[in-house]
């Protein structure tokens, strides 16, 4: 299938499946339920491969889904899991799930933010740069904080093309290069007396 079409077929499905969750007041549900099941599939590949068989029949797919999912995951998400498998679309969960998770935000104006740190934050840091983030855009915040130990100290900052970067790795590499360009500087001078 050509990546045009598998963007299609994403971008169809992520956006009924919203529509739907928006008219039954479950889009937060079916969100969190989308992102049980991608982790299910991650740690359970042969579950995944399952589904997404060629040689199981779709209604067999779906008593499956059912046996397992039933009181566990709202019906809407069944069903639509019941959808995905019987047309062969199961190898779509992860895409339709990560657009569906980017018309929640921008349904909720939640604002996705990367911030990277040289180690671990408490939680308590993360509330509060959470809570300034807010401040600043004036918009709630989609909060996700990754690691790099290369950056000594400090924070990077990402929202969408826009870059922060105020690690000490940084201000480092920033002051080098003004020392190497001064004593560039230094030495033309030098030479053009």
């Amino acid at each position: 299938m050509s990546q045009s079409r598998r963007y299609i077929v994403r971008e169809i499905y992520s956006e009924v499946l919203f529509d739907l969750a928006e008219q039954g007041g479950d889009i937060n549900t079916v969100q969190e339920e989308l992102a049980v099941v991608r982790q299910i599939f991650r740690h359970e590949p042969e579950f995944a491969a399952l589904l997404s068989s060629e040689v199981i029949k779709g209604e067999e797919k779906i008593a499956v889904i059912r046996r397992v999912f039933e009181g566990r995951l709202s019906e809407l998400t069944i069903h639509f899991l019941g959808v995905l498998a019987r047309r062969g679309r199961m190898g779509f969960l992860a895409g339709i799930s990560d657009r569906f998770e980017t018309l929640a935000d921008e349904y909720h104006h939640r604002q996705p933010v990367e911030v990277t740190v040289a180690k671990q934050p408490d939680a308590a840091f993360i509330e509060k740069l959470k809570a300034d983030l807010a401040t600043a855009l004036n918009s709630e915040v989609k909060l996700s904080v990754k690691v790099d130990p290369g950056l000594i100290g400090g924070v990077v900052i990402r929202k969408d093309d826009v870059m922060i970067d105020s690690s000490v790795r940084s201000s480092l590499e920033h002051a080098v290069k003004t020392i190497v360009n001064t004593m560039k500087e230094k030495e033309r001078n030098k030479a053009a007396r």
